[in-house]
């Protein structure tokens, strides 16, 4: 329990005089680790912003590390009502000529009769519906005088075999007719359907057979067929889907210059995030109207962790690239430049100038060839390195979470020892109010026993 009297013997405004002093042992003990603390939390903070942005930029490298995939390829389709395509990176420019014959397409069986509801019945003893899809294991299933419509096409969803059942009214509203369509789930003739076994009043049979696509391809005699109408093996790297026949369509394959810019503009992008970001956290600015002309940094202004990843990165992308046997070793050399506030600067019509005169030696120069790393293959070694679990951004986000700790402690201890110190200040001042209160007490006694103010005769 704080005892307070305020003054009452001595005159003097105690109260006040413990709040200044403890005021004064906060700032030396306790608020100087507090800013300490904040300032460490904020610098955990960047760290942590600067590690999230470091890892966007390894995302964006990763997409120029194969050199097979960095110039990205187009397909277009002279009638993409009848064919349309797509090309992967790996896909060889040039001009195909495709005239569709036949689409693949599944089987289908149904019923010649139905029943006035789904909850018709279907057969009139027991016996048994089966069915095959292409060469696979017959499907049976039991059938008696209680089955319906629907139990039946239920049954044979629940088998999972590679068709599906519907019940579908042929009929109107007034005069319902419900028949059984069993559709096999995939095109081509090795998924055609068989009706085995028919024990109902149904009289289920393929109305539809199974059928491959087929084709004819420029540079061919005969036609070429599939089994279904989305296909990736006729041109390297290029996936075509045929929609209706007719013909003939050319395709055509190309190098998708923009893509493969928008790639290489997404890396300059993210360092030059990483850049900025670092540049805006490390701010020093001094208060030139302050008496003490105190100096202001920002959290990253002096960190190591942050300049040593910096450092690295920029030598990473200056230095030449040596062993590809290509003219093309840096990357200034297409139109990727360094400012004088570190960050880079991309010339895009000198990068398609470049992809132009020699696309391989563009793609080798990011993703390396013959054992020889390019740019983004040294890129990702390290940026892998320093964001991984024990790596160099982590082990000074480490240091600096370990040192928040210790500050927290600091502060702990610090307030302990404030509220001490304010209890004994408290308890010093009530002992000199008690003695001057007593001296008081005395001086009045000794003037009232010697009679001043009026003696005795």
């Amino acid at each position: 329990m704080v005892i307070s009297i305020g003054g009452l013997a001595t005159g003097l405004d105690t109260n006040a005089i413990v709040d200044q002093l403890v005021a004064v042992e906060r700032r030396r003990g306790v608020e100087l680790l507090q800013d300490q603390k904040l300032r460490a939390e904020a610098r955990n903070v960047a760290l942590q912003t600067f590690n999230g942005k470091v890892l966007a930029l390894l995302t964006a490298v990763d997409r120029l590390r194969d050199a097979a995939t960095v110039v990205a390829r187009t397909a277009t389709s002279s009638s993409t009502d009848r064919v349309t395509a797509s090309a992967s990176a790996a896909a060889a420019p040039g001009t195909t000529t495709i005239t569709v014959t036949q689409l693949a397409r599944g089987a289908i069986a149904t019923s010649a009769t139905g029943t006035a509801s789904p909850d018709g019945t279907i057969a009139s003893g027991s016996g048994t519906f089966a069915f095959q899809v292409g060469s696979g294991a017959v499907q049976s299933i039991a059938v008696d005088t209680t089955t319906t419509l629907a139990e039946l096409a239920s049954a044979i969803n629940d088998l999972d075999a590679g068709a599906s059942a519907s019940v579908v009214n042929v009929g109107t509203t007034g005069a319902p007719d419900y028949r059984l369509r069993l559709a096999g789930a995939g095109t081509g003739t090795s998924n055609g359907l068989t009706i085995i076994t028919d024990d109902t009043t149904l009289g289920v049979a393929v109305t539809q057979g199974a059928q491959n696509a087929s084709f004819t391809v420029s540079g061919f005699v005969d036609p070429l067929v599939r089994e279904s109408n989305t296909f990736d093996d006729v041109i390297p790297g290029v996936t075509l889907t045929l929609h209706a026949t007719g013909g003939p369509t050319d395709v055509t394959v190309a190098s998708d210059v923009e893509a493969t810019t928008t790639l290489v503009q997404d890396v300059v992008t993210a360092f030059n995030d990483v850049i900025n970001f670092v540049a805006s956290e490390s701010n020093v600015t001094q208060d030139t109207e302050s008496e003490d002309r105190a100096i202001q940094a920002g959290p990253l202004a002096f960190d190591r962790t942050v300049r040593t990843v910096l450092e690295t990165l920029r030598g990473k992308l200056s230095d030449p690239v040596a062993g590809l046997g290509g003219a093309l070793t840096l990357l200034a050399q297409v139109g990727i430049d360094t400012q004088r506030d570190g960050t880079l600067a991309f010339d895009a019509e000198e990068f398609q100038a470049a992809l132009a005169s020699g696309e391989g030696a563009v793609a080798a120069l990011f993703g390396g060839g013959g054992g020889v790393e390019g740019v983004a293959d040294r890129l990702h070694d390290f940026l892998g390195g320093v964001t991984q679990a024990g790596g160099l951004i982590a082990i000074g986000t480490s240091t600096v979470t370990e040192r928040i700790a210790s500050l927290e402690e600091r502060i702990a201890a610090g307030e302990r020892n404030l509220d001490a110190f304010e209890a004994n200040l408290r308890a010093t001042f009530v002992s000199l109010e008690v003695l001057v209160g007593s001296l008081q007490t005395q001086g009045s006694f000794l003037d009232s026993f010697f009679g001043r103010g009026g003696q005795t005769r």
